[in-house]
C-alpha cells in the first residue's frame, strides 16, 4: 500500500512539472521517465509479505520438484535452498536382537500392571480366598472410578 502511494505521490508531481514547464523536449522526457519509472514499481513484486513454503511433490512428468518458496502477491515461486552446516549424525540404525528379551519384559509387566490396576479400580482382588478377599476388600473411599461422568447441558 506505501508502495502504491509513493507512486502515485510521484505520478501526480510529474504530472503537475510536466503541466509547469509546458510540453517541451524536458517535459515530455521527465513525463515518460516518470511513467515508466511508477510502471516498474507497480510490475515488481519485492516478496516482502509472508511467503509460502510448497513441499516437495512430483511434477506431471513424475519428476520430484524440491521444496520451494511462493508468493502469493505475484504467484512465482523458486527452489527453497536450505544449507546445512553439517549433515546429521547417525546414532542409532538397524536392530538390536540383544535388547528384544528386556523389551517383551518391559511390555510383560505393564501389561500385569495394567489389569491389576483394572481390577482394583473396579473392586476386585485376585488370586485370594474368600476369606482373605473379603478382609482385602478395599476402602470404598480408595476406588478411583473408570470414567467421570459429565451431563451436559443440565
Amino acid at each position: 500500500m506505501r508502495r502504491k502511494l509513493i507512486g502515485l505521490s510521484v505520478l501526480l508531481g510529474s504530472v503537475w512539472a510536466f503541466l509547469q514547464i509546458r510540453p517541451r523536449f524536458w517535459g515530455v522526457l521527465l513525463s515518460i521517465g516518470t511513467f515508466v519509472g511508477v510502471a516498474w514499481q507497480f510490475a515488481r513484486c519485492r516478496h516482502s509479505g509472508p511467503l509460502g513454503l510448497l513441499p516437495p511433490l512430483h511434477d506431471e512428468t513424475g519428476a520430484l520438484v524440491p521444496a520451494r518458496w511462493y508468493c502469493d502477491r505475484c504467484g512465482n515461486s523458486w527452489p527453497a535452498i536450505f544449507e546445512r552446516d553439517h549433515q546429521p549424525i547417525t546414532r542409532f540404525a538397524g536392530y538390536d536382537e540383544s535388547k528384544a528379551p528386556a523389551a517383551s519384559r518391559r511390555a510383560d509387566e505393564l501389561a500385569r500392571r495394567q489389569r491389576a490396576l483394572a481390577m482394583r479400580r473396579a473392586g476386585i482382588a485376585t488370586g485370594l480366598s474368600a476369606e482373605r478377599r473379603a478382609a482385602a476388600r478395599p476402602d470404598p473411599a480408595e476406588i478411583v472410578p473408570i470414567a467421570k461422568r459429565q451431563r451436559f447441558g443440565r
